[in-house]
């Protein structure tokens, strides 16, 4: 059986280094460790370029080598993304292009020649139609979704899947699996010894931070000697069969109920959550600021502060759901005004803009930032 074992590593650009210090010894070094300890052992890797960012703010340069040895010892392949995770197919195409532009930048500063990437991750696995055209476009070949963007069509890990109409090539995560923790329930399950091919893709932080492996599973995974382990492009090029599919818009934490009711992006944009349309009608507002001010002396800076101000998680934070065992539930305050206050401060930073339209931002954040803690304190008030 081959695994194909797929990681998803970030951290958000406003994260606290109390925070990210927990994070990189509990699970990134973990990381490391499994990949010194288990010479079979292969990944693919999203490190978004939020992370790599913080790491070298803090100190952790020499983690990132550590990550771009096994790059280019042949023990990771690491894939495109968007720097800042935002969800791609709910911002405008000139900032899509930008993020991963920053992501590729940062990568190549960090890997080198060996970030040649072919894969590409979209956050949270946020699919749709206009941004596939847009990687397409880029170079990227293949891309990694969860069965839910398939539907109804029952997928074979044995059949090299194209996009319709697009020409990118497509892998599917088992999605049950993929939610629990995978070298337990790899080996806890013989059905999977009988496959060709385990599809898993996660958050990478499951190992180490969110879930202590305390019965041993890494090592009995990890050397099993009927388990191989390749990587997506490795796996792909032993892939005889293709077939072409149909995508529908969806994320990795999508449910049928959402799907079907036309809301494929419910974390982020979920019709009636109020938090929600204010924080998009405040990233709305700040992104036609810049955009009307291209020679603005502050540009620059103020483009870095949208493209942060754009990462997912203030809008995850207000979505108020319990995702798994693994996941808090997602409300806090706190993440939401830290996201919001990056878009306000891209809005700021600009030079020459007319008061009244900094004005109507400010009253903007100013209605989002007093709904959120009123919504706070009336849920957690007695």
């Amino acid at each position: 059986m081959k695994w194909i074992n797929f990681l998803h590593l970030y951290q958000p650009p406003t994260q606290s280094k109390e925070i990210l210090d927990t994070v990189t010894h509990e699970s990134y070094f973990k990381i490391i460790e499994l990949l010194k300890e288990f010479p079979k052992l292969k990944l693919t890797i999203n490190m978004s370029g939020s992370l790599l960012e913080l790491l070298e703010r803090h100190g952790y340069e020499g983690l990132i080598k550590s990550f771009a040895q096994f790059a280019r010892d042949g023990r990771i392949e690491i894939v495109g993304s968007a720097m800042y995770h935002p969800i791609l197919p709910l911002i405008p195409e000139t900032e899509v292009r930008e993020q991963i532009q920053l992501q590729n930048c940062i990568c190549q500063k960090w890997f080198g020649e060996t970030y040649k990437p072919r894969g590409f991750y979209l956050p949270e696995m946020a699919y749709s139609e206009s941004v596939a055209h847009i990687l397409k476009e880029l170079g990227y070949e293949w891309i990694i979704l969860g069965e839910v963007h398939a539907g109804t069509e029952k997928i074979n890990p044995a059949i090299r899947y194209h996009i319709q109409n697009i020409g990118l090539d497509v892998i599917f995560r088992t999605d049950g699996i993929s939610k629990t923790f995978p070298p337990e329930s790899v080996l806890e399950n013989p059905e999977y010894f009988n496959k060709p091919h385990v599809i898993t893709a996660h958050d990478g932080e499951l190992y180490g931070h969110w879930h202590k492996d305390d019965k041993g599973y890494y090592k009995k995974a990890f050397t099993h000697a009927n388990i191989e382990f390749v990587t997506i492009t490795e796996y792909l090029a032993g892939l005889k069969e293709t077939k072409n599919i149909s995508i529908r818009d969806a994320s990795w934490e999508s449910t049928e109920e959402e799907l079907a009711a036309g809301i494929p992006y419910a974390l982020w944009k979920m019709p009636g959550n109020v938090i929600h349309e204010k924080l998009w009608g405040l990233a709305d507002s700040v992104i036609t600021m810049i955009r009307n001010h291209p020679y603005d002396a502050n540009i620059q800076p103020a483009n870095m502060r949208l493209s942060r101000g754009l990462a997912s998680c203030a809008w995850w934070w207000a979505s108020e759901r319990k995702l798994g065992p693994f996941s808090p539930i997602t409300w806090n305050p706190t993440e939401i005004e830290k996201g919001a206050t990056e878009l306000l401060t891209a809005a700021r930073t600009l030079k020459k803009v007319d008061p009244e339209i900094r004005i109507k931002t400010e009253k903007i954040f100013t209605d989002l930032h007093d709904t959120v803690w009123k919504s706070h304190w009336i849920k957690n008030t007695n």
